[in-house]
């Protein structure tokens, strides 16, 4: 789901260090911060129902929640990689899990504690952020020392089992959650990370071995560090922000937000074009096979694993499931990929990567439009009506991620394999938090819009008809105002900015609006996503070329830090 298992260290690197005779204990650590980091980005979707309702959260701040951690990732995972070949990856892979560590105790403790007049939500928020930091550490690092751990047969055998635990993470981390979050708390999905984490950073001190890259660039790229940090931030904003009542899609606020973006868009190309070692080299998409699997990569996030937190909401909110019957129902959707994924491996080298990712795509493309197929009236019986969909996404995701991977590193020379895989893995970081906020955008526009449409179309029994549209009015306002969030109960939990109207006789006439609203701007960001994953298919039917590719991605595992 991160793009995190195409990185290792190079042949010639590996083979410059002496036998570790702990070896074995150092792939322990290493995939200690793998399944770690992974699981975070999985784990904690089940859990956001609940952390919501316990920290009074909006609908925004838990897009933020997710976000926060995607887009540390993005903008870190590149540069963290290269950090750690300059300065050692031993050190720097124990800071990582130190950092995720901490940043995991904060998150546990944000329900009971503020830091510098931060809400309990916004501490969690930047405690999620500072995780995300500590795995853009540990996700790049991990393979590199791998690489520089094994070699021969023995390091297929370590890779192996580090990509196992690789769709071991992503396939159980809903159904952890949900045990968590059901029988402990929401925190104890947090919690957990800290002695794990302690226990990892012990065991990396005592049986990793310190390794570098010699002919790795001494330099950061600090200027497209920051200049990506800000468009991306900016953009996520302003799609988050774009349909609070105070601002507005054409408000000066949000138009700024969105040119601040752009220009930082720009100016970080441009840039990157001019600089000796960038941290992301623009001339990679001058091949139209790497655009192409680039594209897919962040359609597959933006337009797919976006969407685990919104039926999360639809699961647990509207549906009634609980953490742990919802991340159940997830297994279809997240752990099918376990199954296709190794045949893909096996047909992409067969028959070439476009094939197999057009079909993926298109299964994916096939799911996601029988998500729609949920209605206002569902019970709890009705979830079947997404199993079709959940399998069909569970088997198309597994195959199309081998090819992403083959394509991003095989159509570049070695010597740049390594940014190939790592601009890969940032796209696919920024699809998710991309797709959360744009997807949550329409969301809340279409839903605000049914709304006002309906609820204005009401008439109000026993009121001169001259006042109601001023009661009208009052009832459009308080139902917005109650959110996104709130409408994915069914306001089947009267909203606290509601509860003036809980008694009238319009309200479940209103209760009514609210559902079938909800429900259907819901089937609205389904088919806008599998719009944007249809053009990805196409785009991989049409750029994706057999002979753009120099090498296989398996003759030589590649290193984030390498360019």
């Amino acid at each position: 789901m991160t793009g995190a298992t195409e990185t290792p260290g190079r042949e010639s690197v590996a083979r410059a260090y002496p036998v570790n005779p702990r070896r074995w204990w150092a792939l322990a650590a290493t995939c200690v911060g793998l399944f770690m980091a992974l699981l975070d980005v999985t784990i904690v979707n089940v859990a956001l129902p609940t952390i919501g309702r316990d920290l009074n959260a909006q609908f925004s701040d838990l897009q933020w929640v997710i976000n926060a951690y995607a887009l540390a990732l993005a903008v870190l995972l590149v540069s963290t990689g290269r950090i750690g070949d300059i300065f050692g990856r031993k050190h720097i892979f124990i800071a990582g899990l130190g950092l995720f560590s901490l940043g995991s105790l904060i998150c546990a403790l944000s329900s009971s504690v503020t830091i510098a007049g931060f809400s309990h939500i916004q501490v969690l928020i930047a405690a999620r952020a500072f995780q995300g930091i500590g795995g853009s550490v540990m996700l790049p690092l991990s393979l590199a020392i791998i690489s520089a751990t094994f070699s021969g047969p023995l390091r297929g055998v370590a890779i192996g089992i580090y990509g196992a635990v690789t769709g071991l993470a992503t396939a159980i981390g809903p159904v952890i959650g949900g045990i968590l979050v059901e029988k402990v708390s929401w925190q104890s999905i947090f919690y957990l990370n800290v002695p794990i984490g302690v226990l990892g950073m012990l065991l990396a001190l005592w049986a990793v071995t310190e390794s570098r890259d010699a002919s790795a660039p001494r330099s950061i790229d600090v200027f497209g560090l920051v200049t990506l940090s800000v468009s991306l931030f900016c953009l996520v904003l302003a799609l988050i922000q774009g349909n609070d009542v105070d601002k507005g899609w054409t408000s000066p606020y949000i138009l700024t937000l969105f040119g601040i973006a752009a220009l930082a868009l720009i100016v970080f190309i441009i840039g990157e074009l001019r600089l000796k070692h960038p941290m992301v080299d623009p001339r990679l998409f001058a091949n139209a096979s790497f655009t192409g699997a680039a594209i897919v990569a962040f359609a597959l996030s933006a337009g797919l694993f976006s969407l685990f937190f919104f039926l999360t909401l639809y699961l647990q909110n509207y549906l009634g499931f609980s953490a742990l019957d919802a991340g159940i129902r997830f297994l279809p959707l997240s752990g099918l990929v376990l199954v296709t994924a190794p045949l893909a491996g096996a047909f992409t080298h067969r028959l070439g990567a476009k094939p197999i990712m057009f079909a993926g795509m298109a299964m994916i493309v096939a799911a996601v439009l029988l998500m729609t197929r949920i209605s206002a009236g569902d019970a709890q019986t009705d979830w079947l009506v997404l199993l079709p969909a959940f399998i069909l996404g569970g088997l198309g995701s597994g195959l199309v991620n081998p090819p992403i991977a083959e394509v991003a590193v095989g159509t570049v020379s070695r010597d740049r394999a390594g940014m190939a895989s790592g601009v890969s893995a940032v796209c696919r970081q920024i699809g998710t938090a991309f797709g959360i906020a744009f997807l949550g955008a329409l969301l809340t526009n279409r839903y605000d819009a049914r709304i006002h449409d309906q609820v204005l179309a009401l008439s109000v029994p026993g009121v001169p008809p001259q006042q109601a549209p001023g009661i009208l009015q009052g009832i459009v306002s308080g139902v917005q105002q109650a959110g996104t969030f709130a409408a994915s109960t069914g306001f089947r939990n009267v909203p606290a900015q509601f509860a003036q109207f809980a008694q009238q006789p319009l309200f479940p006439q209103i209760q009514r609006i609210v559902q079938d609203s909800f429900i259907a701007s819901l089937q609205d960001i389904f088919r806008i996503a599998a719009v944007i994953l249809a053009v990805a298919a196409l785009a991989a039917l049409v750029l994706v070329k057999k002979a753009d590719m120099r090498h296989a991605s398996e003759d030589e595992p590649v290193s984030f830090g390498a360019s």
